[in-house]
């Protein structure tokens, strides 16, 4: 806005114009306009009219000069305005009347990398699933304005300070922010025989996987979404940041409360959410309760929850076996892939510990795996429960078919059922790395997986266009686009079928130190 001075006069007549006579000079003068002689009396009844009249003469003339700077102003924000708008050689300075978004809050984005060692952190695996996380989430926060988002974030990697500490250096490189940390508790320190016994042996990593709980502890920020690294965000997650943060009758959440797609809709939603998660039921045994999904979980961090969690773990009260007196608390919260971990204990916890202050979220919207959620195969289903053949494992009729799902309408997806879009699976069969068809549909998993290929090549035109589309940064890139397997799904990211096929994208860590703030700061 340019500076507006409003002229003197206006300011100095206000102040002066009760001086350009005397009281005495007036009373003279009026005296010689009427011709008569003025007593002392009548002359104070005389004074006291000209100053009445003359304070009100002056009131007037101030405001009225005020409501000329306040025209003067708003013509020159406008002529300003008009400027700014067609100068088209105008520089970042310069577009500083324009509104400016300012993000209601600050997300915390945390991952955890327990080891480097599996399949699913490999070095081309955990830089380019890093990568593409980091370019899904920037795309669907405020520093995306076509997302629509009011949310900004920031990126955390829990990593294990032993057996991550390498691979968790290549994500500081890129813009994640690493918080390294030992499990908050070990084995050895469990009560319960069972799980002091049993825990290493726990999918994927025992004791270790609870660092995952850190989340907990990161208070910098008013919501933590953690998530494994094999996910990729597609539409902002504004609705349930927005009820989190807002009273439950304001205006702003209870909008956002009707448009949260949660498993059972009819449930009414605690007054404050502490929690949102989603169940593995594609896992439930028949008769058993439904384990936490571990690979997502929108959290307000509170470090009480975090010490609560630790301390039900020592008391390692988890008793083994299949019936529905296993698992936490003897409950029914065992039996399954990760109960003694992070897949077990948070569906205990939630339920049991601290009801009602979570909502469950629809599974095939967030956190979609593209799972067969009802009871007809593997796993942990046999066909002698002939009166369960092709009902939905969460025990309602007609739940949604995650395998068919629309894709307009999911929020993120989690790389499990369709294989990690870096394995370049192609391929439906029961063999080990195919995409098995008793579990998942062949032709969903693959537009899924095309949609991580696709923001993995909108990253790569973001590259070229922020390095100048330089010679080296084209040719590095075009290493990774050349496979002629699958193209319309995989685009040039894989040669073959299999891991082994894969192209990762090749440019060099100075580049991408670079790129962190050109492309996404």
């Amino acid at each position: 806005m340019v500076a507006v001075t409003l002229p003197s006069r206006h300011w100095s007549t206000c102040f002066t114009s009760m001086n350009n006579q005397t009281p005495a000079a007036a009373a003279s003068r009026l005296s010689q306009r009427r011709g008569v002689e003025l007593t002392s009396s009548t002359a104070a009844t005389l004074l006291l009219r000209f100053w009445r009249h003359a304070l009100l003469v002056v009131l007037i003339f101030c405001l009225w000069s005020l409501l000329l700077l306040g025209q003067s102003i708003f013509w020159a924000t406008e002529t300003d305005a008009s400027l700014l708008s067609n100068n088209s050689d105008t520089s970042l300075s310069s577009t500083s009347t324009r509104p400016v978004a300012t993000a209601t809050a600050t997300i915390a984005y945390a991952i955890s990398l327990i080891k480097c060692s599996d399949k699913q952190t490999n070095t081309p695996g955990l830089l380019d699933a890093a990568l593409i996380l980091r370019h899904s989430i920037h795309n669907t926060s405020i520093r995306n304005p076509s997302s629509g988002s009011k949310y900004d974030y920031k990126l955390y990697v829990i990593a294990h300070a032993t057996n991550a500490i390498q691979c968790a250096s290549s994500l500081a490189d890129i813009g994640y922010e690493v918080l390294l940390k030992h499990p908050p508790i070990q084995s050895s320190e469990i009560r319960g025989e069972h799980l002091r016994k049993n825990i290493h042996k726990e999918w994927c990593c025992g004791e270790h996987e609870f660092i995952k709980l850190y989340a907990y502890t990161i208070t910098d920020h008013p919501i933590v979404v953690h998530t494994d690294i094999d996910f990729m965000f597609y539409q902002p997650m504004d609705e349930l940041f927005d009820a989190m943060l807002f009273p439950s009758d304001s205006d702003v959440g209870m909008e956002a409360r009707s448009n949260i797609v949660a498993e059972y809709p009819d449930k009414v939603m605690p007054e404050n959410i502490e929690a949102y998660l989603t169940r593995d039921y594609h896992q439930v045994i028949p008769g058993r309760k439904a384990a936490f999904q571990a690979g997502f979980l929108v959290v307000k961090p509170n470090p009480i929850i975090f010490n609560e969690y630790i301390d039900i773990i020592r008391e390692g009260n988890y008793i083994g076996g299949f019936s529905r007196e296993n698992g936490w608390g003897g409950l029914g919260y065992g039996g399954v892939v990760g109960s003694m971990a992070m897949q077990g204990l948070p569906a205990y916890y939630y339920d049991i510990i601290r009801p009602n202050t979570t909502v469950e979220l629809n599974g095939c919207r967030y956190n979609h795996m593209s799972a067969n959620i009802y009871y007809e195969n593997v796993p942990n289903f046999i066909a002698r429960y002939t009166d369960l053949i092709g009902k939905c494992r969460r025990n309602v009729e007609g739940c949604e078919d995650c395998r068919k799902t629309d894709l307009a309408l999911i929020k993120n997806i989690h790389y499990t059922n369709c294989r990690k879009p870096w394995q370049c699976a192609g391929v439906s069969s029961t063999s080990k790395g195919d995409i098995d068809p008793r579990t998942a549909d062949f032709d969903h998993c693959m537009e899924v997986v095309r949609k991580w290929h696709a923001m993995r090549s909108d990253l790569e035109v973001r590259v070229l266009d922020s390095m100048g589309k330089n010679a080296t940064t084209g040719g590095l890139l075009q290493e990774g686009q050349v496979g002629s397997y699958m193209t319309d799904v995989f685009m040039g990211h894989c040669s073959a079928n299999g891991p082994e096929g894969y192209l990762p994208i090749s440019l060099t860590k100075d580049m991408w130190v670079q790129l962190s703030d050109v492309i996404w700061n």
